[in-house]
């Protein structure tokens, strides 16, 4: 593929809607399929502190998580809270059904997913302007 629309390739940036932080998603190994040299990510690529790693402290619901003090986005002391335990219910929502990555439609800046403990995880960028995602 050369033009990489809006496609998700490995090192986009993800936020989740009770979350403090931002984080990007990870593939260990790339499904075979590239986009300018970028790894492309499928609705498959939902596995908990494999592709997905926590998002600093849970504003909503995570009670089992350890309590961690965090520095905020902003650079300032955050309240202590509970670390972020990501629980994926179900596959990825708005991929694109008519592109398949090994086997599974590409995941689009539109994808999201759910959290159990309240959160929607969605797309702050593509990662395919950054370096260290490239194979």
């Amino acid at each position: 593929m050369s033009d990489g629309g809006n496609y998700i390739v490995r090192g986009a940036e993800m936020k989740c809607t009770k979350g403090t932080h931002k984080r990007k998603i990870n593939l260990p190994l790339g499904h075979g399929a590239y986009v300018n040299g970028y790894p492309l990510m499928n609705k498959k690529d939902k596995v908990q502190n494999k592709n997905i790693k926590y998002f600093g402290i849970c504003k909503h619901g995570c009670h089992e998580g350890e309590d961690i003090y965090l520095i905020g986005e902003n650079g300032k002391q955050l309240p202590p809270g509970k670390k972020c335990c990501v629980k994926i219910l179900g596959d990825w929502m708005k991929t694109k059904d008519d592109i398949l990555i090994e086997g599974e439609p590409a995941l689009t800046v539109d994808s999201k997913i759910i959290c159990k403990y309240g959160g929607t995880i969605s797309f702050v960028t593509d990662g395919q302007n950054d370096e260290k995602g490239k194979k």
